[in-house]
């Protein structure tokens, strides 16, 4: 998806474009079988009234050579036409099909690098995909991540040198001071606190499985 312009060199055209590890296969697999089944149904309904009739017909008759010799016109034109087109479908299924599998599999990747930690990664997908909406909702999360997770790192960090002071105006016996530093000390982790509010890490009591997420608009 992202990666650069010399691994996308490297690797052949038809791997870039079909993504075995994704929904994609099962995707183009089922779109596969409904052309097998719809190209049977239209062969039977072409064929079979041909074969029946001529099943019917004595094989020296002018009749049977006429319905014989449509027959095999037929055969000729019909499959010819149904490999080109088969082809057509599979290969607008295999460049449609990645449109949606593509993002996926970045999508997949953001999911690995927010688990493992890394919130700069880039969540932008092709211009030519779908899921758009998707990954601007997904980019909007990991932004909002670390916009949260920033704000706790700073007011981390301002613990560890007002912590020493405190230590250091205890030490002097500047009780004045000690209260000073005891006050901002107190501000720092209550804005910590804060900053960690919104995140939930245990259900509440009684829940057993996580809240269902909402239905899309349509269904």
């Amino acid at each position: 998806m992202d990666e650069k312009g010399g691994d996308h060199m490297s690797r052949p055209r038809f791997r870039r474009h079909f993504l075995w590890d994704t929904v994609q296969p099962r995707f183009l697999g089922l779109s596969l079988l409904y052309v097998v089944v719809v190209i049977a149904a239209v062969s039977g309904a072409l064929f079979l009234p041909l074969m029946l009739q001529l099943d019917h017909l004595p094989l020296s008759s002018a009749e049977a050579q006429r319905v014989a010799d449509q027959f095999e016109l037929l055969h000729s034109r019909f499959w010819p036409a149904v490999a080109g087109v088969s082809l057509l479908l599979i290969v607008h299924g295999v460049f449609f099909t990645h449109r949606i599998a593509g993002p996926l599999y970045r999508f997949r990747r953001i999911f690995q690098s927010v688990a493992s930690g890394d919130l700069t990664v880039r969540t932008s997908i092709r211009k030519s995909d779908y899921l758009h909406a998707e990954a601007q909702c997904l980019g909007e999360m990991v932004s909002a991540l670390r916009e949260k997770i920033g704000r706790i790192e700073a007011h981390h960090a301002d613990i560890s040198p007002q912590l020493e002071k405190l230590k250091a105006a205890a030490a002097r016996g500047a009780m004045r001071e000690v209260e000073q530093e005891a006050d901002r000390l107190r501000a720092t982790v209550e804005q910590l606190a804060q900053d960690m509010e919104p995140f939930q890490t245990k259900t509440h009591a009684g829940e057993t499985t996580p809240a269902p997420l909402p239905a899309a608009a349509g269904f």
